[in-house]
């Protein structure tokens, strides 16, 4: 099957809510805002352009990942599958949402510096080679 792969860079702008269900899945989210920025000649300044708002989902271990890492206000870059979802509100109006469920999540280090946490030798699992913690970024 085929998917629409996207990367946005832009702004955290909502609280990161974080939510689990009865399966134990852990899904954290939050909602984007990407602006173009482009240099108009006629000030000789950057202006800012059009901007676009996306709704981030992530899950299981990202969703923790994320969920105690970024902050509303932080600058990210987020890659995932890209898709328009339809939806009515209790008095029947058509309302359109673009999300992303994300497959990747990081701070954008052109906004800020990290310092990277990752897990012990001995934290790794010898089966799969997986970590069987977190990785996690600070700004």
């Amino acid at each position: 099957m085929f998917e629409t792969s996207l990367t946005v860079a832009g702004k955290v702008v909502t609280e990161i809510t974080r939510h689990t269900f009865p399966s134990g899945d852990r899904k954290t989210s939050f909602r984007l805002m990407a602006r173009e920025r482009r240099f108009d000649r006629e000030v000789q300044d950057w202006i800012d352009g059009d901007k676009v708002f996306v709704h981030v989902n992530c899950w299981r271990r990202l969703a923790e990942g994320v969920a105690v890492s970024l902050v509303k206000g932080d600058n990210v870059v987020v890659t995932g599958r890209f898709y328009v979802r339809e939806y009515f509100t209790d008095s029947g109006e058509r309302r359109i949402s673009n999300e992303i469920d994300a497959r990747s999540v990081g701070p954008d280090l052109a906004w800020c510096t990290v310092s990277v946490e990752r897990p012990s030798p001995g934290l790794v699992s010898a089966s799969t080679g997986a970590a069987t913690e977190e990785v996690v970024a600070a700004a």
